[in-house]
């Protein structure tokens, strides 16, 4: 898996965390003229509303659509052949390619309360199986009230961008430096591999920054 450095203008980078067995970097610093621990948004603009939010939970479906895969020849063991070996777990099924080999996957929940990781159970992730299986996200909220008053709890790409995937949904704060991919348009140039700028929650500052690292494999 190869992995880029996001490139900022005028800011410095602090090291994101790993996602996948990546490395990336992640603006964070607020305006020069600002103190150092200076929010980098209002108030007003850390409440405006997100595009994505989660503002009610709800249950995910029990039904899973059967799988197939193909382990070619020349790749790892395949765990599996069929669904109907994956026994061990809720609507197990054999999902995987010829590069990565077959495995059994299965739903983790299908109710935010059956999740202990902070964030909620996030319906039929597909980059989690080629058939979607329901998982338990990270995160500090499952909802918007999770945020207090006006607040919002949005879902977040990891420090692989696109390539990662979901990583967790999380609160807005006064502090974060963007709200919306589009926010990071102006500060950030396209990343790794033509990798899009985004908006992501950074757990080592706590709050919302842009970024443009990505991964690839």
């Amino acid at each position: 898996m190869l992995c880029a450095r996001s490139v900022v203008r005028g800011l410095f980078a602090v090291a994101a965390g790993a996602w996948l067995g990546c490395s990336a970097t992640v603006a964070t610093q607020p305006d020069a003229s600002a103190p150092a621990d200076a929010p980098t948004a209002d108030a007003a603009d850390a409440r405006r509303v997100p595009l994505r939010h989660r503002a009610t939970a709800s249950a995910c479906p029990s039904a899973r659509p059967a799988s197939t895969c193909d382990p070619g020849s020349g790749g790892p063991p395949a765990a599996c052949a069929a669904d109907a070996e994956c026994t061990t777990g809720v609507n197990g099924r054999c999902v995987g390619n010829p590069r990565d080999g077959c495995r059994c996957n299965y739903d983790a929940c299908s109710a935010d309360t059956e999740c202990t990781l902070g964030g909620p159970c996030e319906c039929r992730l597909a980059s989690r199986g080629a058939s979607g299986a329901n998982v338990c996200i990270a995160g500090n909220c499952r909802v918007d009230a999770d945020c207090g008053a006006g607040g919002y709890c949005s879902p977040t790409l990891g420090s692989c961008g696109d390539f990662g995937g979901l990583a967790g949904y999380y609160c807005h704060t006064a502090a974060d430096q963007c709200v919306d991919d589009a926010d990071c348009a102006t500060i950030l140039d396209g990343g790794f591999l033509g990798q899009r700028p985004y908006c992501m929650y950074a757990r080592e500052t706590g709050r919302w920054v842009c970024s443009n690292a990505g991964c690839a494999g």
